[in-house]
């Protein structure tokens, strides 16, 4: 009898998890948002592009030297498909680019470029519904019993009434986005074949030119909406996940795919069984509180509880931000001259935590924002500004929240305010310096990268301490959360004193 694979307690109907076919220990990502992230100059995009001068795949190219410098590894981008919203999320078909960015030729000149100065590129995909303009849903509303018959779910399949939802975009256009039904073979076919296609973009088999893989938007193990769904409408980590990723591998062994867990509270182990990797939530929201109370044991709790949560063979990807919540500087004070140098603090725990890092558009400037309240979408816009490369607004910087003048009025981003590429560039100790040192010191020493989390105890409140460990090299880390300067003195435990917001690196013999 053959024998059988053994199971997997964290989702028993699954064989336990395989090593991937990529390991990412050694990266360090960057997040963009398209339009926001930096204007370059095309011929292909249209007026209201170029007029308010959205972010494209041009300036995308224009910035790898930038990226390359920062020692980013890895970029991943907010979708890139046919969207009305500024975000790119309830996207239409994802097998296009939307032209707001460009011709895809533009797209596949980004990556070839990103890929030629060692950054690998991952793009965001919508895997559980679709805009409701796209053509694949509008064919269904014209011909019910087509094609697409069963393709979507339906709150009420009779009078066609979609299962989704509506709302307003930032310039006031409507989105209107329906699930599809994963339980049919149709869509399930049509979703893997447009993650194929970013993949191998000319089919050939070949996946060398493609992308290295995807984020993946709001995954569920078992797909629980507001509203009782039959069978999670298949968007389910078995089958729907295990047969998405299988088919990927096949094309592409060391495709790398990371979700987003739908439910922020958990570390999502249990989407790990189809995906290489989650984001650790639990623990951006503890170093937040971290960081603005400048005491550090949530970050000694949280972290401790991450290492025991990972299984072998998968990681985590740690993030203090992204687009979906207020930017790390607002949010943990740093947005005043007495508490600005916890943003520094926040670079330091960011990038020599255990998991490998994800940087969000901005934080490594100081950007600031916290969402509004416009009534729209445009809500979270001031947390995701135009990223800002000068000191003054202008090109290469976007403008594209002018479409929303109340997001313009009300804007984070001053002139001249000191959180900008242009005023950080070259300066000592400036939050752009001291990412890019913390980066070097990551790509430098592989304990930083590779190495075992192993916790020391502190007795100053604010300060926290770990080991890393690796069988070429041990590491001693100590971040300093607060604005005063701790002493080398037996209490502490340091071998010399850590400035306010503060860090040190101690190799140790082996």
């Amino acid at each position: 009898m053959a024998q059988q694979p053994p199971v997997n307690d964290l989702h028993p109907s699954v064989p336990s998890l395989a090593p991937p076919g990529y390991d990412a220990s050694d990266d360090v990502f960057y997040q963009i948002m398209p339009i926001s992230w930096r204007f370059g100059n095309s011929t292909t995009i249209p007026q209201v592009a170029a007029a308010n001068r959205f972010g494209n795949f041009q300036g995308m190219t224009d910035s790898v030297p930038y990226l390359k410098d920062l020692g980013i590894t890895a970029v991943w981008m907010t979708p890139i498909f046919p969207s009305p919203a500024y975000h790119g999320y309830q996207h239409a078909e994802a097998d296009r680019v939307n032209p707001w960015f460009g011709e895809e030729r533009e797209f596949w000149t980004f990556v070839n470029t990103a890929r030629a100065a060692d950054i690998k590129v991952y793009i965001d995909f919508v895997v559980y519904g679709i805009n409701q303009e796209s053509g694949v849903y509008q064919s269904a509303l014209r011909d019910p019993h087509g094609p697409f018959e069963h393709y979507f779910a339906w709150a009420d399949e009779a009078a066609h009434k979609p299962f989704g939802y509506n709302f307003r975009t930032w310039n006031g256009d409507p989105v209107r986005f329906v699930n599809w039904d994963l339980r049919s073979e149709g869509p399930r076919d049509l979703v893997t074949s447009w993650a194929r296609h970013w993949l191998d973009p000319n089919a050939d088999g070949d996946p060398s030119d493609g992308i290295a893989g995807f984020r993946l938007d709001h995954v569920w193990s078992t797909y629980k909406p507001d509203k009782p769904a039959p069978s999670g409408w298949g968007y389910n980590i078995d089958p729907f996940w295990l047969d998405w990723k299988k088919s990927l591998v096949a094309l592409k062994p060391d495709v790398f795919t990371f979700a987003e867990q739908a439910k922020w509270e958990t570390w999502g182990v249990d989407l790990l069984p189809a995906h290489d990797a989650t984001f650790t939530k639990p623990f951006e929201f503890a170093a937040r509180e971290a960081l603005r109370t400048e005491t550090a044991a949530k970050l000694y709790e949280w972290m401790g509880k991450a290492v025991d949560a990972i299984p072998a063979n998968r990681t985590f990807l740690t993030i203090l931000g992204d687009h979906d919540v207020d930017r790390i500087a607002s949010a943990i004070g740093a947005d005043t001259a007495e508490h600005r140098g916890r943003a520094r603090a926040a670079a330091a725990v960011l990038i020599l935590q255990p998991f490998p890092p994800v940087l969000y558009y901005g934080d490594e400037i100081e950007m600031l924002g916290k969402a509004g309240k416009f009534g729209s979408d445009s809500n979270d816009i001031p947390r995701r500004e135009p990223m800002k490369w000068l000191s003054v607004e202008g090109a290469p910087m976007t403008h594209y929240h002018a479409l929303d003048p109340r997001t313009v009025a009300k804007q984070y981003s001053r002139d001249n305010d000191g959180r900008s590429v242009q005023e950080q560039a070259g300066i000592k100790d400036s939050a752009l310096d001291t990412y890019r040192t913390l980066i070097t010191l990551r790509k430098d020493n592989i304990a930083l990268r590779r190495g075992r989390y192993e916790a020391i105890p502190c007795e100053n409140p604010a300060v926290w301490r770990f080991r890393r460990v690796h069988p070429e090299q041990v590491i001693e880390v100590a971040i300093n959360l607060s604005g005063t300067e701790v002493k080398a003195d037996p209490a502490s435990g340091l071998a010399a004193p850590l400035a306010p917001y503060g860090f040190s690196i101690t190799k140790l013999e082996r």
